[in-house]
């Protein structure tokens, strides 16, 4: 494809605008005149009230409205009072509603400032506990790290060797540690079951025993 080049000349001499394109009821519209071939009132739609006020306070005399058709009728007025008077409320009305709401405001604000100085009151205590819970966690974190080193010592003990908690051998220790914990809880919960049926038994015995005894004593004195 060819493009026809243009001289730089012949552009300057014979400019080509887009205003000189456009029709000319546009380019009054853009400068704001209104021109005499205007389509303004070409339609039945263009005749309402609203679009006759929007054209004279746009164009003004330049329109050659008369300003008195941009007035509403006394139907409207009229209508427009009995529409206030029923759906509006009144100026004592909105006067009311305002200064209650300003009433409420304050309610609010001295509220809101009774309990500011309240919590102010509670500062020194919830200062105090603040504290207390601080120094408590920092405690319980101390705590935390010991344990954590003293099952590191442990599991090094255990395994006879320098491990790193991070080794996947370390978890494999203290599950295993565990297990034989437990084992040997579960083995002194069995022995103290059995030394307590032991010691029944004994209690039993001794018992039986001595209710014989007393048997046999009774037979002796009868005799």
């Amino acid at each position: 494809m060819v493009y026809k080049k243009f001289p730089l000349r012949s552009i300057l001499e014979q400019p080509r605008l887009p205003s000189t394109h456009l029709p000319q009821y546009v380019v009054d519209r853009i400068v704001g005149k209104m021109s005499n071939d205007s389509k303004y009132f070409q339609y039945l739609l263009n005749y309402r009230k609203r679009f006759i006020r929007m054209t004279y306070a746009e164009f003004g005399r330049q329109s050659n409205l008369k300003p008195g058709i941009c007035w509403p009728t006394n139907d409207e007025l009229d209508f427009a009072i009995q529409y206030e008077n029923k759906f509006e409320k009144s100026l004592a009305a909105m006067k009311e509603n305002l200064l209650a709401k300003q009433r409420d405001e304050e309610e609010k604000r001295a509220k809101r400032k009774k309990e500011v100085m309240s919590n102010l009151k509670k500062l020194p205590k919830m200062k105090e506990e603040f504290w207390k819970n601080y120094h408590q966690l920092f405690e319980n974190i101390r705590e935390e790290n010991i344990k954590k080193e003293n099952l590191i010592q442990e599991i090094r003990e255990y395994l006879g060797y320098s491990i790193e908690p991070n080794d996947p051998r370390f978890e494999e220790a203290v599950t295993k540690k565990e297990e034989e914990a437990k084992a040997a809880l579960r083995s002194a919960k069995k022995l103290e079951r059995q030394k307590q049926q032991i010691e029944m038994l004994q209690a039993m015995v001794a018992q039986a025993l001595a209710k014989e005894q007393s048997e046999s004593k009774a037979l002796t004195n009868r005799k």
